[in-house]
This record gives C-alpha cells, sequence and structure tokens, in this order.
C-alpha cells in the first residue's frame, strides 16, 4: 500500500532478482516493496552507492513489478541515473534489489529521542522520522 504522495510504479525487474530480493526481506520481516522504495529514496538522496552501473547479465525473465515512491524521488533517482550511465529506470531498480538480495546493501535503523523526531519534524524533514526509529539503506 502506498505512503502519502507516493504513486504506483512497474519497473522490469528479473524474476530471479525479484524473487531473492523478497527472500531476504522476508527473513528481515520487511515487505520487499518497501525495500525497493527505500532503496530507490536512498540512491535518489545520493545517500545509498551503486555497486555497479549495468544489471547482472544472468538475469532473465523480466517484467513489470510494483513499487511506489513520489514523483520527486523518482525524478531525483532519474537524474542521478543518467549521471551513473545506468542504461533506464528498470535497470536501476533491478541493480538496486540485486545488491539487496545479495548482501552488498543493508537495513538499519536509526534511533532518535522524542525531541530530535520532534525537532526533525517541525524542521519539515520530508522523509523524517515517524517513529522513534528512522529505518533506511546502506552499501556493504
Amino acid at each position: 500500500m502506498p505512503a502519502a504522495g507516493e504513486t504506483e510504479r512497474a519497473p522490469n525487474i528479473a524474476k530471479n532478482v525479484w524473487h531473492a530480493a523478497g527472500r531476504r526481506a522476508k527473513d528481515e520481516g520487511l515487505p520487499l516493496i518497501w525495500v525497493a522504495s527505500r532503496a530507490l529514496t536512498d540512491y535518489a538522496a545520493g545517500t545509498l552507492a551503486l555497486p555497479r552501473t549495468s544489471p547482472n547479465p544472468e538475469a532473465r525473465d523480466r517484467r513489470g513489478r510494483t513499487i511506489f515512491t513520489t514523483d520527486a524521488v523518482w525524478h531525483a533517482a532519474n537524474e542521478r541515473r543518467t549521471k551513473d550511465a545506468v542504461r533506464s529506470m528498470s535497470a536501476l531498480v533491478e541493480i538496486l534489489l540485486d545488491a539487496y538480495a545479495r548482501g552488498e546493501v543493508h537495513t538499519h535503523a536509526h534511533m532518535v529521542t522524542s525531541g530530535q523526531r520532534d525537532a526533525l519534524v517541525s524542521a519539515g524533514t520530508p522523509d523524517g522520522p515517524t517513529g522513534a526509529t528512522r529505518v533506511t539503506l546502506s552499501a556493504a
């Protein structure tokens, strides 16, 4: 289910990549759609580096897979993708999910106090924490 302001996108992702990332997400207790959205958000923000600029050549059977993201994140990721010489948004999302499935990208939580949370929210941080933690992804 999309968060406020997010719209559905359907990048073409290889079946084996989608399933491998899905297994890891399930093991971590996370929805794969959230992992994909978070990876794209962190990449767009410049806080997640690509491990490579082309999809796994062994990946096959690509089709549209549902992810949710805001227009701002999608466009920022697209601009960065162009600078990084990644051929398409589908390739970008597949690279990010493949890196996650292979353990090259990790989720982690950043704990904040209630006062810090309130300061971030009142400062208008667009993707700031809504609770006591902010979960994000990082490269290995």
